[in-house]
């Protein structure tokens, strides 16, 4: 007769939770910026419409915050987008609306917004009125980090944003 060996008792996986996200506060100060312009007949097979529309806002800055992303240039580019604007967009469900690229020193973000705000934004802009951009989204990893919402704004209250680690 064999002698069994008492099974041990098998443990069940644990399902990995959900990683918790920390949001963080992304301050730019504006310290110049660029509007490109461009028109044309649209070529592309797969682009909307007869017309190409190319139209971009590029804010140059210097990073506030977070103190621990050392930036040496930020740049910001803003996409206009029509499909963006209110009436068009109600059915999207975004799970953000940018990011954040830090390589070597340059960060760079790319940012969709609605078209409609762009006239009231180059006004601002050319009054030198906007003077900060305030971003909230997923803490930067590996130099990355979704942004889940953005701001523009003439000044800034610390007391409004969270303390930094």
């Amino acid at each position: 007769m064999t002698k069994e060996e008492p099974k041990k008792p098998v443990r069940k996986k644990r399902k990995p939770g959900r990683p918790r996200v920390e949001t963080i506060y992304y301050v730019v100060e504006i310290v110049d910026w660029e509007w490109s312009f461009m028109f044309g007949a649209n070529v592309a097979i797969d682009r909307d419409g007869p017309y190409s529309d190319y139209r971009h806002l590029q804010l140059r800055g210097t990073m506030l915050r977070p103190a621990k992303v050392k930036a040496e240039t930020v740049e910001l580019v803003f996409l206009p987008d029509r499909r963006l604007n209110e009436g068009e967009r109600e059915r999207d469900r975004p799970i953000g609306i940018g990011s954040l690229n830090l390589h070597r020193g340059h960060l760079q973000g790319i940012f969709p917004m609605p078209s409609d705000v762009l006239p009231l934004l180059l006004t601002m802009l050319t009054a030198d009125k906007l003077r900060y951009v305030v971003m909230s989204g997923e803490k930067m990893r590996y130099g990355n980090a979704r942004i889940q919402n953005f701001r523009m704004e003439m000044s800034i209250d610390e007391d409004d944003l969270p303390a930094e680690d």
